[in-house]
């Protein structure tokens, strides 16, 4: 589990990372396949808040981002986009073992 943080000029330490840590650690025991995630926080001062997430899979980067009043909203946002192109990757790669599994 690799989760990486990287904040803009105005962004102090805060509560923040460990709120991301939280719901970002169960991707790593639902999809296997995740190696590592890295967090970009837009700035505590601008009025729209951004969060990007760039997730490693096996072979491939995943980018993601998602806005909101709140860098919680934005964290959400970008969750939801991340979750249904974890999906997607899944049902590509996985699909021959998807099949021999099923009895």
């Amino acid at each position: 589990m690799d989760i990486k943080f990287e904040r803009g000029k105005s962004m102090g330490t805060n509560y923040f990372e460990g709120y991301c840590a939280e719901k970002l650690s169960g991707l790593f025991e639902k999809y296997l396949f995740v190696e590592s995630i890295s967090v970009f926080c837009r700035g505590a001062k601008h009025p729209t808040k951004k969060i990007k997430i760039k997730a490693r899979l096996k072979g491939k980067d995943v980018f993601v981002s998602g806005k909101g009043l709140l860098h919680e909203n934005a964290l959400e946002a970008a969750m939801v986009k991340l979750l249904k192109q974890l999906k997607k990757y899944k049902t590509q790669h996985y699909k021959a073992n998807q099949q021999s599994l099923a009895y």
